[in-house]
């Protein structure tokens, strides 16, 4: 789903431009690079319905439980690259497959959610297979990410009480001067190197008292400026994981509150 698409793009937002202390320059996209996250997309996609299932029979509580790396420690390096993978696993008490598939399908309000998301829309519909547009933006001090992120979004159900929800990135673009009469979008894999290729996987599945949600998130990013990464990438990892559970957080407050359920801490911890 798009919901996923979106916070993983917020994480590797946060983790990539914000905490570099200086504007990085251009780092264009390589194809030994995408060759690279493709391997690594391609094991994540075929293994992640077996992986959901197993953190679903997990104990649960009221709230986001886990966000963690979802391979070694989150940030793997690839040649001329790197790739961010992420997991987490939320319960939402009292809510309805049905009430959560609606939610995560709502794009046009994905900006009243989502602090991240400038604007979504869908582009075109087929069923339960969806082509959408968001704007992205992440900052911290001085450095900002502005992205338009066009993905293809598929649902699938996976049995009679769960669902199975794919988003990849179709194309990533970099716009400048965001809102601006000089705004500018720069051409893909040719910018910054905030992120260059997005996957989403979410597993949604109803249980008793509530759905339990498992969200898993891919991006390729540009390699961290050189000489700084031994003190970035711890930084970058603490913000993935926040950034994780923030997402479900907001996802899970828009849910209680499009359902009627009372509102409670968004993290278990």
């Amino acid at each position: 789903m798009v919901l996923t698409l979106a916070r993983l793009l917020t994480c590797v937002t946060v983790g990539v431009a914000s905490v570099t202390p200086v504007h990085a320059g251009a780092a264009d996209l390589k194809a030994r690079s995408i060759e690279a996250y493709d391997k690594h997309a391609a094991t994540a996609t075929r293994d992640f319905v077996a992986r959901a299932q197993k953190l679903a029979t997990a104990p649960r509580c009221d709230g986001v439980m886990t966000a963690r790396a979802g391979s070694g420690d989150g940030i793997l390096t690839v040649p001329d690259g790197l790739i961010h993978h992420w997991v987490g696993t939320a319960f939402v008490k009292g809510a309805t497959l049905r009430q959560v598939s609606a939610v995560a399908r709502d794009y046009p309000s994905y900006a009243k959610v989502y602090e991240s998301v400038r604007s979504a829309r869908v582009i075109s519909q087929q069923g339960d297979d969806y082509e959408v547009l968001i704007r992205l933006k992440e900052g911290v001090g001085s450095i900002t990410a502005v992205l338009d992120v066009r993905s293809a979004v598929k649902y699938r159900p996976a049995g009679s009480s769960a669902i199975v929800a794919t988003s990849q990135s179709e194309e990533i673009r970099q716009v400048e001067n965001d809102g601006r009469p000089d705004e500018k979008i720069l051409p893909a894999g040719r910018d910054d190197g905030y992120l260059w290729r997005a996957h989403t996987f979410t597993y949604f599945v109803e249980q008793e008292g509530g759905v339990f949600v498992v969200m898993e998130t891919l991006g390729l990013s540009r390699r961290f400026p050189f000489g700084t990464a031994w003190f970035i990438e711890p930084i970058a990892r603490r913000l993935g994981r926040k950034s994780v559970e923030g997402s479900l957080g907001e996802f899970l407050t828009a849910i209680r509150r499009t359902a009627g359920l009372p509102a409670v801490r968004s993290s278990c911890n």
